[in-house]
This record gives C-alpha cells, sequence and structure tokens, in this order.
C-alpha cells in the first residue's frame, strides 16, 4: 500500500539566509493519497504563531494577524500532526523551505528529530524540473501543463495548494508527453489526471483590501515588460498568475520623456484597475496607500531622529 501525503505550508514570511530565521508556520495542509487515488482525507490547521506576520507574506497568501488570535499553537497540533504524515511519503513543492519550517517547530518543542524522521520527503519542484526542463516548474505553470483547473487560486492557500500539488504530481508522474531533443525523439503517451467527480477545492477567504493590493502589486509588476508576442509582432505584458493581467506591453519612445512615458503607464494601469476591481475596492486601495506612506513617513522620521 503505497500512501503519500501532498503537504504545504504558509508562514509569517521567510529569511533570506536562513529560510526561516525567527518566522513562524501559520497554516498547514495536507491531501491524502493512497494507491495513487486521493482519498479525500486531509488536513488543515490554521496556526497562532506568537508573533507579527510580514505585510508582504501576508499578501500573498491573504492571512492576518487578526485571523490568528484565537487559533491553537503547533505545539498544540503537532500530535495529531505527526499521527496523520508518519510513515508516509511527503510529496512537497520546494521541500527545503517547508521542511526547514517543520524542523524549527519541532526543534522549538523541544525534539530532536527533524521530520523526515516520521517519513520520507518528495522535493516535487525537483521532480518537476527534471520532467519538464524546459518549462517553470511553479504550481500555477505545471497546472497549465497538466489541465488541472487552478481558478479557485485567488491567494496561496496551504490545503488549495496542497490539493493542486496532489493533481499535478499524479498528473505528472502518470506519463510522459512527446520529448524533441535534436535528432533524438522520445515518444510516449500522457494520461492525463482527472479530478475525481464531486471533489471541490476549497476556496480562500480574501479580504477585500489585501486583494485589491495584491492586484495593484501585480498591475505594477507586469506593466512595460514584454510577457508574450502576438502574431503580429507586438507584445503583451502579463503575469503567469492570472490571464487577468494581460495589456498591451507600453515601452518608451525613443524621444518621449519619462514623465510623458510614466503618465501613458498611470493611465493603463487606471484602466485595468477599473476593469479588474469595484469603485468600492479602488478606495479600499486608496486608503491603504495613503495609510502605508503615512506610517512610512512615521518610521522615516523616527530614523531621522537617531
Amino acid at each position: 500500500m503505497q500512501r503519500q501525503i501532498a503537504l504545504d505550508t504558509e508562514t509569517t514570511g521567510k529569511d533570506e539566509e536562513t529560510i526561516t530565521g525567527e518566522h513562524r508556520i501559520i497554516e498547514i495542509g495536507c491531501v491524502e493519497i493512497l494507491n495513487r487515488k486521493l482519498t479525500g482525507r486531509d488536513f488543515r490547521v490554521l496556526l497562532n504563531p506568537m508573533r507579527p506576520i510580514d505585510e508582504e507574506a501576508s499578501q500573498v497568501h491573504g492571512i492576518t494577524d487578526d485571523m490568528l488570535t484565537d487559533k491553537p499553537q503547533f505545539k498544540d497540533i503537532a500530535s495529531e500532526f505527526l499521527d496523520f504524515i508518519t510513515g508516509a511519503e511527503l510529496l512537497i513543492h520546494n521541500a527545503k523551505f517547508d521542511c526547514a519550517f517543520l524542523n524549527r517547530e519541532l526543534m522549538l518543542m523541544g525534539m530532536s528529530k527533524p521530520i523526515n524522521s516520521f517519513c520520507t520527503v518528495t522535493d516535487t519542484l525537483s521532480l518537476a524540473r527534471s520532467i519538464n526542463p524546459n518549462h517553470q516548474a511553479n504550481l500555477d505553470n505545471l497546472c497549465r501543463i497538466y489541465d488541472v483547473d487552478r481558478s479557485a487560486r485567488t491567494k496561496h492557500g496551504a490545503l488549495l495548494d496542497a490539493q493542486l500539488l496532489a493533481e499535478v504530481y499524479l498528473a505528472m508522474t502518470g506519463g510522459q508527453a512527446s520529448l524533441e531533443f535534436g535528432d533524438l525523439s522520445k515518444k510516449a503517451s500522457l494520461r492525463r489526471w482527472s479530478r475525481p467527480e464531486g471533489a471541490v477545492l476549497p476556496r480562500m477567504q480574501v479580504d477585500a483590501t489585501a486583494k485589491a493590493v495584491h492586484i495593484d502589486t501585480m498591475l505594477s509588476l507586469s506593466q512595460g515588460k514584454k510577457f508574450s508576442q502576438l502574431e503580429d509582432g507586438t507584445y503583451l505584458s502579463g503575469s503567469l498568475w492570472s490571464d487577468d493581467f494581460a495589456m498591451d506591453c507600453l515601452e518608451k519612445g525613443k524621444e518621449e520623456s519619462k514623465k510623458d512615458y510614466a503618465k501613458r503607464l498611470g493611465e493603463q494601469k487606471q484602466m485595468m484597475l477599473d476593469k479588474l476591481l469595484s469603485r468600492e475596492e479602488q478606495e479600499l486601495l486608496l486608503e491603504y496607500i495613503e495609510n502605508d506612506k503615512k506610517a512610512h513617513a512615521l518610521w522615516e522620521s523616527r530614523v531621522k531622529a537617531h
């Protein structure tokens, strides 16, 4: 009997040097696979990290400090969690990240055993890169490659991402597509994974302000950068996250001033905001930006005072 667990975590943030730093896990999501079939069993918990969530991380997963004040700590659910995963093969996309956080939580409990002493760990990111060497191996792109419906993924969420990872893994390991390497050709059939009838992906609740800030940020990151070329030779800007951010790529003209170029970008961005956000959501965005400016000004004044 082959038992596998697709697992994902969300955290308060990350440290560029040590991965975890002083950050903590705030959500764990697990989905069970038995003999290559989803069983319908899962494990999902929100956790109180006893520290603030970084704003950047909160924008990614939509979880706020207020949502976690009444939630248990990791030590309170550790026994149940370990019972669920013990003896299984953990499937984790970028296992180095999640295992580092899980091991830190175990260490803070006073446990000396790492997570891989309870189960084996397979890094599906490395696996995906070996199977699809010419494609980006992030979860969204793999969902596109293997026809896995990701429409519910408006934000990162541990249980939702674990569900998608389970489906991607089953599709990715069920066969190979035709591969071309110069004069060498290796062909095999690809068996597409079909979601079991009646299975519904959980939809993550997203705060209206967080949604507005996320869309504004994605538009800023996408604008002015060539993303895909059209048949007429022109380019679109956009993002792998969603087709919603597709727009004409506006390049700065040779004789155009920076001010005029910025104005054109601003007009395009407002047009996209009108398309993607309601008037109420845009008002929340403006309120957030104003409060952010005030907070930055306050921080700057404190720094200069010292």
